[in-house]
């Protein structure tokens, strides 16, 4: 939330608006879009925050103009292609944005905080978005530049009118906190200190191996250990799931509607040569100039942002030559090779220095190859409204039912049946065929395992707002395989033991004499083991060293002269901590110049985070938890997604 208070309230508003505007100019309609809005009362607000209001439009205009990015920042070139958890996390992020945004308005609002029209006039006027070729504000180019966005006047001028009010108020909140010197030196000391020890492995793989055993000693193991030895248990089962991907393909689309809608995004199926570009633009030349030549030295996009802080850093990503909103900038571009710095380029924005990041060619799909896609995507955006609907039938079908053969197909309950392990895996050893994803087939698989035989079915809520029953009619129980079946794997598991054991007793010793003698060095002198010791080992918590992770906190936890004994796997450790010893004065050094500015940006992020904490105690944002869901779900963020 830290960072997003920066990024949202603190961060360039001319980079800021620049970029939504472009956005907004550059995105097609989605699918929710095409299903309009919900209307105007409360029926259509996600979160009210005092007399304010988020509304479905909002939440899901957001969300669709932060997952660009999301993709982006994770590699991916298309938002479709992003993982569930990321989408979901990328919508709940906006929306956690959109409620502290109208906790501060609706303070500003209590408070009597008004912004006057003539600044809000300055700072649309000072946009360079919106200048001619005199440098000037020009009004035809601001109406066509807002048509272009799909705005209106009066939403951009709230927009600026917001934004003055929330900068008043947020920024530079907690820019003069300081990292205390001594809780500095106290974590430095911390990180940085090293653990001074010896330390023995004692590996199970080079104890000697034991005699052949008798077969006394591995039937005995065998009576011992009769899990290892029993076939799987298999039930069969009958499944039926109703959840938003059955429901989905339980909807008829018209192919009238599918052309009709088509249509509405012709400019998504017919689409012009795209160029995914990335974009700075300076009011100073010089400053253009030198990031100019910094950038082709090789630095990346990443570092180049950085450098050029005071800049408006802007990726277009499978941007139509059409839709970029300078005109120089466009024909520039679209001549430009790949990967070429470019720039630094006179434009009415500024100065601006580009690159191509990816060119592609122009094409077309035909309605016969879009219209399969495009059912799937609005049968998607149905489902979730629809699956709700359908549960209460789901539930009766199921509740007048003793076998799971008659719950009514128009529902878009998916059946199943088959044997299947507590793994999911059938007999022959491949994934049982369930319906639904990993987080369903879970779900069902620990049903099927919990219930018991010849159980009359019930409906079971299930993750992601479906629902499924199970009837279990059939359990094989594994069974104990004949000794003769398995006498080899019986020998060797009890060798393996074997060696397991010596190895156990043999760094037991060690660590006993340790305790007794002094250390680990005394206790293997003049034995086999010394020559395996290493001593004098340094660890500290940031510098890595070849040992298992389990092992650290056993080391940063023993006292200096104290042995300690650890068993990880197939190895035996036995440790002395001999002494404790600063960082060398470089790590320290190194180690401060990045904690600093750590502890500092978390220090001065705290007061607004406070602030906001604050607000939402007073304000009580109230939530439509249903609507906020189904937003989530038709933008492509829900968790069914």
């Amino acid at each position: 939330m830290i960072s997003a208070l920066r990024h949202v309230f603190v961060d360039s508003w001319l980079g800021r608006i620049l970029a939504l505007l472009i956005f907004f100019a550059f995105i097609g309609w989605g699918v929710g879009d095409i299903f309009g809005n919900l209307g105007g009362s409360d029926a259509n607000t996600v979160v009210k925050i005092g007399d304010r209001r988020i509304t479905a439009e909002d939440l899901d205009r957001g969300i669709r103009s932060e997952l660009p990015q999301v993709a982006k920042q994770m590699g991916v070139t298309d938002p479709s292609q992003l993982p569930p958890s990321a989408r979901r996390q990328a919508a709940q992020a906006v929306l956690q944005r959109l409620v502290s945004q109208s906790e501060i308005l609706a303070l500003a609002t209590r408070n009597g905080m008004q912004v006057p029209d003539s600044l809000v006039r300055e700072e649309v006027f000072a946009l360079p978005y919106f200048h001619g070729t005199d440098g000037k504000f020009d009004r035809k180019l601001f109406d066509q530049r807002m048509a272009q966005a799909g705005m209106s006047e009066k939403q951009l001028l709230q927009m600026v009118r917001d934004d003055i009010t929330v900068r008043s108020l947020i920024e530079g909140l907690g820019d003069t906190m300081q990292v205390p010197s001594s809780l500095l030196q106290r974590l430095l000391d911390y990180d940085a200190q090293e653990h001074v020890l010896d330390i023995v492995r004692v590996n199970a793989g080079t104890m000697t191996p034991p005699a052949a055993p008798t077969e006394g000693q591995i039937h005995r193991y065998y009576d011992n250990h009769p899990w290892n030895y029993r076939t799987t248990e298999f039930r069969h089962a009958k499944i039926v799931v109703l959840s938003a991907e059955g429901v989905a393909k339980s909807i008829v689309i018209p192919e009238a509607d599918l052309r009709r809608f088509y249509e509405f995004q012709s400019q998504r199926y017919h689409v012009p040569e795209t160029r995914s570009l990335e974009v700075l633009t300076f009011q100073d030349q010089a400053a253009a100039n030198k990031i100019a030549e910094s950038w082709k030295g090789g630095a990346s996009w990443e570092v180049i942002q950085a450098q050029a802080s005071n800049a408006a850093a802007v990726s277009f990503p499978d941007t139509r030559a059409s839709d970029v909103p300078s005109p120089e900038l466009a024909k520039a571009a679209f001549a430009a090779p790949v990967n070429a710095i470019q720039g630094p380029l006179k434009t009415e924005t500024g100065w601006v220095v580009f690159r191509v990041k990816d060119i592609k060619p122009p094409h077309n799909v035909d309605f016969d190859h879009a219209k399969d896609d495009l059912r799937d995507e609005i049968t998607r955006a149905q489902a979730p409204q629809l699956l709700q609907s359908r549960l209460p039938r789901f539930q009766d079908a199921v509740a007048g039912s003793t076998d799971l053969e008659h719950i009514p197909t128009d529902l878009g309950a998916i059946p199943a049946q088959g044997s299947l392990d507590a793994q999911g895996m059938t007999k022959d050893g491949e994934p049982a065929p369930l319906p639904g994803d990993p987080e369903l087939r879970q779900a069902i698989i620990a049903r099927i395992f919990s219930q018991a035989e010849g159980v009359k079915p019930s409906v079971v809520n299930g993750p992601k707002g479906g629902a499924f029953a199970v009837l279990v009619d059939h359990i094989e129980p594994g069974a104990l395989k004949p000794f003769d079946s398995v006498r080899d794997q019986v020998v060797h598991d009890w060798t393996e033991a074997q060696r397991r054991h010596a190895a156990d007793e043999r760094a037991t010793a060690i660590f006993d004499k340790a305790k007794q003698q002094g250390g680990v060095a005394k206790a293997v002198a003049g034995t086999t083991d010394a020559s395996s010791m290493q001593s004098g080992m340094a660890v500290s918590r940031i510098k890595p060293v070849p040992l298992p992770q389990p092992l650290l906190p056993l080391i940063f936890g023993t006292p200096v002269g104290q042995s300690a004994m650890l068993n990880v796997n197939d190895d035996y450790f036995v440790v002395t901590v001999t002494g404790l010893r600063d960082g060398d004065p470089a790590t320290m050094k190194e180690l401060s110049s990045r904690l600093r500015p750590q502890l500092e940006e978390s220090l001065r992020g705290d007061i607004p985070t406070t602030v906001m904490h604050s607000l939402e105690d007073k304000l009580k944002p109230v939530p439509n938890v249903q609507l906020m869901q189904r937003v989530i779900d038709a933008s492509g963020s829900g968790e069914g997604q």
